[in-house]
C-alpha cells in the first residue's frame, strides 16, 4: 500500500512539476512586462517632480524680489511724503522769495516722485487714485507759486491758506503710513501675499475680528476724501480735471436717432449692405452710444456718438492701406471737407504727418483771422482712396464755445519787433488764441520764423507782450508737426 501511495505521490510531483515551472516563467514573463513600464513612470514622474519643483523655485523667487520692489516703493512713497508735509512747513515761515521759490520746487519734485512710488503699489484704485490726485495737486500748487514768485508776485493770504491746508493733510497721511510701515516692520503685512492677491484681483476676507494689516491706507483714502476743491492756474485744480464739455449743443437724442447719424459718419471704399449694431452706452468724459458698422467686405468702423447733441465724438477704422495714390493736399482738403459735412465747419489743417500709407492731420477751429488751438479735432485719412479711417474731437467738444475776443493792446508790428531779436527771418504772423494750464485761453501772436535754419512758433500775449510759448517746427518730406 505504501508502494502505491509512492507511487502515485511521485507521479503527482512529476505531473506538477511542469506545470508549476509554466506558472513560475509565466509570472516571470508578466513581472518583466511591468518592470520597464515602471521604471519609465518613476524617471517621467521625477523629471515632472524636478521640473514642478523648479517652476514652484522660479515663482516663490520672482514673487519675492516683486515683494522686495513693492515694499522698497512703499518705502520712498512713504519717506517724499513726510519730505513734503516738511517742505511745506518750511515755505510757510520762509520770508525769502529766492529761498521760498527753491523749497516750493522741492515740494513739487518729492509730490511727483512718490505718485511715481505710489503707482508701482498693489493698492486698491480708489486709494490709488485719489492719493494720487492729491499728490498732483500738491506739487503742481507749489509749482504755480514758485513761478508767481519768480514773476515778482507775492504770496496772498489766499495762497497761504492752502498750502496750510495741504500741509496739514500731507501731515496726516504721513502718520497713516508710518502705521502701516511699523506693520511692515512687525510682520503683519506681506507685500508677497499682497502680490498674490494683486494677481488675483481680489483681497483675502479676513476672519472675524482679525484686524486688516491695510487699515492704515483705507485711513488715506478716507483722509483724502477731506480734501477741499482746489482752485488754481494749474493742470491739475479741481475746475480742470473735473470740467464739463462746452462744445455740446442741442437736445439729448435717444439710441436710434444715434445709429441713424453713426450710419452717415462712416466712409467706407465700398458700401454695400451695412450691418450697424444695436449700440452700447460709453460713461466717459462725453456720454455717449457707441456703434459697430460693418459692410460686405468685413470691414468694421467703430462709432461714438455724443448722447447730447448726437456730434461725432470719435471714429475708427483699423484698416491698413497697402499704398499711397492721393497727396498729402488731397488727403487734407478730404478731411476738411468730411468735417464741415458733419457738423465741423472752419477748420483749420495745423500740423500733419505721412506715415504708413496714412495722413495724421490736426485741425483747429478758425474765428475771422484767428486760429484757437483749444479747439482741436485730428483725423486720419487713407492715401490709397482718400478713406476717413478715424476722428478724434474730445478736445474740440471740451474746449468750443461762442466766445468775444478782446482786442490786441500791441500792435503787430510790436510782436515782429520783439522777435526780431532772435529769429533770423520771420515768415509769417497772425492771431492765436493758445490754452494754458489751467484751461486759461490767451490771445497771442503767432510769429513763425527761422532761426540757424531751423523753423519756430514765438507765442506773444497779445495783451501784456509777454512770451507765452515756444515750439520749435519739424519739416519733413512725410509732414509738419510742432514740439
Amino acid at each position: 500500500m505504501d508502494l502505491v501511495q509512492e507511487y502515485y505521490q511521485a507521479d503527482w510531483q512529476t505531473c506538477l512539476c511542469p506545470l508549476r515551472s509554466g506558472i513560475i516563467k509565466e509570472v516571470l514573463t508578466i513581472k518583466r512586462g511591468w518592470i520597464i513600464p515602471v521604471i519609465i513612470a518613476v524617471i517621467v514622474a521625477g523629471v515632472f517632480g524636478y521640473w514642478g519643483y523648479g517652476q514652484y523655485r522660479a515663482k516663490r523667487e520672482l514673487e519675492m524680489f516683486m515683494g522686495n520692489k513693492y515694499q522698497q516703493s512703499f518705502y520712498g512713497m512713504v519717506d517724499h511724503i513726510e519730505q513734503v508735509q516738511v517742505l511745506l512747513g518750511k515755505a510757510l515761515v520762509s520770508s525769502s522769495p529766492r529761498h521760498s521759490i527753491m523749497i516750493l520746487t522741492d515740494v513739487w519734485s518729492h509730490a511727483n516722485t512718490a505718485q511715481a512710488e505710489l503707482n508701482k503699489l498693489p493698492l486698491a484704485a480708489q486709494t490709488v487714485y485719489q492719493t494720487a490726485k492729491f499728490l498732483s495737486q500738491t506739487g503742481d500748487y507749489a509749482h504755480v507759486m514758485a513761478n508767481q514768485q519768480a514773476e515778482g508776485k507775492v504770496m496772498t493770504t489766499e495762497n497761504r491758506q492752502k498750502l496750510q491746508e495741504l500741509r496739514q493733510h500731507a501731515i496726516k497721511v504721513a502718520e497713516s503710513l508710518q502705521d502701516v510701515e511699523r506693520r511692515v516692520f512687525a510682520g503683519d503685512i506681506n507685500w508677497v501675499n499682497l502680490v498674490k492677491q494683486a494677481g488675483e484681483n481680489v483681497r483675502e476676507q479676513q476672519k472675524e475680528g482679525e484686524p486688516d494689516p491695510l487699515n492704515g491706507l483705507e485711513d488715506v483714502r478716507e483722509e483724502m476724501g477731506k480734501v477741499p476743491v482746489l482752485i488754481y492756474d494749474g493742470p491739475f485744480s479741481d475746475h480742470v480735471v473735473d470740467r464739463k464739455p462746452r462744445g455740446l449743443t442741442g437736445e439729448e437724442i435717444d439710441k436710434e436717432q444715434a445709429r441713424t447719424r453713426a450710419r452717415k459718419m462712416v466712409d467706407f471704399k465700398e458700401e454695400g449692405e451695412l450691418n450697424i449694431s444695436e449700440g452700447t452706452s460709453v460713461n466717459g468724459r462725453i456720454t455717449s452710444y457707441n456703434f459697430q458698422v460693418k459692410n460686405g467686405d468685413n470691414e468694421v468702423y467703430s462709432v461714438d456718438i455724443s448722447k447730447k447733441g448726437g456730434h461725432l465724438v470719435s471714429l475708427l477704422n483699423n484698416r491698413e492701406p497697402a499704398s499711397s495714390k492721393i497727396s498729402l493736399e488731397e488727403a487734407v482738403d478730404k478731411a476738411r471737407d468730411y468735417l464741415a459735412i458733419n457738423g465741423y465747419p472752419n477748420m483749420e489743417s495745423t500740423y500733419s504727418e505721412v506715415k504708413d500709407n496714412i495722413a495724421y492731420i490736426s485741425f483747429a477751429y478758425q474765428q475771422d483771422d484767428t486760429i484757437f488751438y483749444t479747439d482741436i479735432i485730428n483725423v486720419q485719412v487713407a492715401l490709397d482712396q482718400g478713406q476717413i479711417l478715424a476722428v478724434e474731437a474730445l478736445g474740440y467738444l471740451m474746449s468750443h464755445q461762442s466766445r468775444e475776443l478782446e482786442s490786441p493792446e500791441i500792435a503787430e508790428e510790436e510782436a515782429k519787433e520783439m522777435a526780431q531779436n532772435t529769429l533770423d527771418e520771420i515768415e509769417n504772423v497772425r492771431l492765436a488764441v493758445i490754452p494754458q494750464p489751467s484751461l486759461k485761453e490767451v490771445l497771442t501772436y503767432e510769429v513763425r520764423g527761422t532761426a540757424a535754419g531751423e523753423t519756430y512758433l514765438i507765442y506773444y500775449n497779445a495783451i501784456t507782450g509777454d512770451e507765452e510759448q515756444i515750439l520749435k517746427v519739424i519739416l519733413g518730406q512725410e509732414g509738419t508737426f510742432a514740439l
